[in-house]
Formats: structure tokens, sequence, C-alpha cells
């Protein structure tokens, strides 16, 4: 009787493995993604002392390349684009299950979106390993999409949304092609563009409501942060040249605050000079820095970690060898397009 349930549970098992497998394939072929939860799942643990959290905010700013080769300081991302605020906590409960870092960082701005792409979320999940904090996220999405019934199930199995893509597949839709360097940024308008039009910095004290969805994502976020005692957390706000997004960052920021969490709103005129941007060279676009853009706040703000938060320069370890070679690697790769300044 016992060996018969454990052939069973064997069995449920297995289908559940393989239908995992094959939703992953027949998901969005978004290699970007791939790379960062591959490169993220494939560090050795505990190795990190910065994980850094968020949508294209995160990646379009923050490399982990520079941070190593420049600061000495070991840091990495789980990022995509236009994460969903609704999903925010569990990807930072994922990053944790193999890093203790001595700080998280988390991106604000994704409480402050307002468009609502729902392939976007297959991004992460359809890259996320399966466990219970994965159903939960599915949960958790759904809850505050008010997605209800048997809608929730194409979250369950992606499948019901993609399987149309059997026509489409590829050799790129089975192995990951885009390898990672450090989980650091090289998509080709990353590393090639600066603005058309002359942009300045704008400033925006104003505050406009973020909707009920994301505030109460961004309330349940806190609320498991402020039970953290291990991991220091800081939320940020990286800066922008779209003045509409502003007062969302403030509203964010403001709620943040209630709950006694550290806030950098690198929008503020003070910390947005600390950066020293050329606008029309720096960033890729009003919303993203480009690759000069992401080394100076890599760069400034990698300094304010390791100063606020003591972090160890870490060159030279045994442990971190491939780490220079990751480094080096990137810095070959963004030099070949002749936009790279440093």
């Amino acid at each position: 009787m016992i060996k018969k349930f454990i052939k069973t549970i064997a069995f449920f098992l297995t289908g559940i493995f393989i239908f995992s497998g094959i939703n992953s394939i027949l998901g969005p072929n978004a290699e970007d993604a791939e790379m960062m939860f591959e490169g993220y799942y494939n560090l050795k643990p505990n190795t990190v002392d910065a994980v850094f959290v968020g949508n294209s905010h995160t990646y379009k700013y923050w490399q982990p390349a520079f941070a190593w080769k420049e600061l000495g300081m070991a840091s990495m991302e789980i990022s995509t684009s236009i994460m969903p605020s609704y999903v925010m906590k569990n990807v930072a409960i994922e990053a944790l299950k193999t890093q203790k870092p001595k700080v998280l960082v988390i991106d604000a701005t994704a409480f402050a979106q307002t468009n609502k792409e729902d392939k976007k979320f297959y991004l992460v999940l359809d890259n996320m390993k399966f466990s219970l904090n994965r159903i939960d996220m599915i949960e958790n999405y759904c809850r505050y999409s008010e997605i209800t019934g048997m809608d929730k199930l194409q979250y369950y199995f992606p499948i019901m949304q993609f399987h149309s893509r059997w026509k489409e597949l590829s050799e790129d839709d089975f192995v990951q092609t885009r390898p990672s360097y450090l989980n650091s940024t090289y998509q080709k308008g990353f590393l090639s563009h600066g603005l058309d039009k002359d942009k300045k910095h704008p400033y925006s004290d104003e505050r406009t409501d973020i909707g009920s969805g994301n505030e109460a994502a961004l309330r349940d976020l806190l609320e498991w942060c402020t039970q953290q005692q291990d991991i220091k957390i800081q939320f940020i706000a990286p800066p922008v040249l779209w003045k509409k997004n502003l007062s969302g960052y403030n509203r964010v920021g403001d709620i943040i605050k209630e709950y006694g969490m550290d806030f950098l709103n690198f929008n503020d005129i003070e910390l947005y000079e600390k950066f020293n941007f050329e606008e029309n060279n720096d960033f890729e676009n009003i919303n993203h820095t480009n690759i000069n853009g992401s080394f100076k706040f890599t760069k400034v703000y990698g300094q304010y970690l390791m100063e606020t938060f003591d972090l160890e320069n870490h060159q030279g370890k045994d442990i971190y060898q491939t780490w220079d070679q990751q480094a080096e690697d990137y810095y070959a790769l963004i030099r070949s397009y002749n936009y790279f300044k440093y």
C-alpha cells in the first residue's frame, strides 16, 4: 500500500515537473529575463553582499560588473521589464533563498506603474523555479489584479495562453543563448543610444494616487520588510527625465516612510546632482540611462552602499575567481560598441 502511494506521488511530481518545463518553453521568448534568473540561480550560495530587485529601472541603471571592477563590490540583481509590483515581494523572497546579503535594494518605481501588461508577468513566472513561493506569487498577482475563478488557471498553466507557439519554436527556446556577465545589461539600444532631443531633469513635489492594487501590494511588501531582522532594506527611485512619473514616485516614498523604511529618491535635486549626468549622452530615453549613465549611477550609488552598509572589497579572494573574468568579458563587449566612454 505504501509503495503504491509513493509511486502515485512520484508520478504526479514527475508530471508537474514535465508540464512545468513545457510551460516554460512555450512562454514568451525573453532571453534577458531568462539570463537574469539563471545568472542568479547559478551563483554560489551566500556570496553576494547586495541584491537588487526591480523592473527595467534596475537593470538599466545598476550593472554588477561595474560594481565589481570599480569597487570590488559583490552584487547581483533579478530584474525584468515592467516587473509587476504585485510580484515584487515574492521575487525578493526567492532572491533570499540562496543569498544572505547585507542589503536588499528594491526598485520602488514599480509601484507607480499604471500600465498593466499581463504578458510581462510571464517574464517572471516562466523563469522562477517551481516552489510554494511561486504559487504564492501567482495568488498575489491574481488578488491584486482582481483575477478570480477559472481566469487564474492561465497563470498556473501558461500553456493555455501560449500553446500556439509550437509553430514558432526554435533552438533559442530550448537553450539559454545570452550569457550572464554578472547579470549586467547589454541590449543594443542601451549600448548605442543617446537622446535625440535636448532634455533636462525635471523636478516635482506633487503626489498622485498610485492605484489600489499597487498600494496594497506595496503595503504587503513593507509589512514583510519590517519582519526581516538579518538584512538592511533600502527602497530607491532611480533618476528619470519624465516628469509624469515623479508624482507617483513621491507618493510611493510617502508610504514607504510610513513604515520607517529607508527610501532614496534620486530625482530629488540634491541627490540627482551627485551623478553629474550629461542628459543627452547619459540617457537612452527619458525613462532609462544608457551604458554611460549606468556607469555613473553604479559607481556613485555603489560607493554609497559600500560606505553605508560596510560592504567589503572582495577582489582577489579565491571564491570570486570567476567574477574577474566575467567583468573583463563585459568590458570587452561594451567597448566594442564605441559608445562606452570609460
